[in-house]
């Protein structure tokens, strides 16, 4: 029988491999990222031009342009996510019920502090500094859960050896 912890864990959670890739590109990314948003650096291999010279009608720069772009910004971030996700939801060497139960504790955590940060920027951030704060925002729910969940893992592995000496 197939208990909803063990569906959980087969169904959810990538292979353990998947979370050395997520370092790999999470690491770089995060720092490229915070680079890219202080200092508007760009590739220029990734702008985009129409080769149309009628401005489309529907083209106003408020949801998206369509008539040139730089998708830096926009790779950075699926990059950051897509990495992040992989780190985060990657399987432990040994998954078991506790890990799981750690997973979940810390997830709703991160959930519970991302809430509470912003309700504090929605209170004290205003203008463009409110959308930066949501930039950086993306990301926190699973930085903090990555951060709690290893940080746990650290201490119960820690306990569990001198338990053991």
């Amino acid at each position: 029988m197939c208990t909803k912890a063990t569906f959980m864990k087969i169904k959810f959670l990538f292979p353990y491999k998947c979370k050395k890739i997520g370092w790999l590109i999470s690491v770089p990314t995060f720092i490229f990222m915070l680079v890219q948003m202080n200092t508007d650096f760009t590739f220029g291999f990734l702008n985009y031009q129409a080769s149309s010279t009628t401005k489309i009608s529907g083209d106003h720069e408020f949801l998206f342009n369509l008539q040139s772009h730089n998708f830096t910004a926009d790779l950075t971030g699926l990059l950051l996510i897509g990495s992040l996700l992989l780190l985060a939801f990657s399987k432990e060497k040994y998954e078991d019920e506790r890990i799981l139960k750690i997973r979940l504790e810390s997830l709703v955590w991160a959930v519970y502090v991302n809430s509470v940060l912003l309700m504090l920027a929605i209170i004290f951030f205003y203008d463009m500094l409110f959308l930066n704060v949501m930039v950086y925002n993306i990301c926190t729910t699973l930085i903090l859960f990555i951060a709690r969940f290893n940080l746990v893992m650290f201490f119960d592995r820690r306990n569990a050896k001198m338990e053991n000496l």
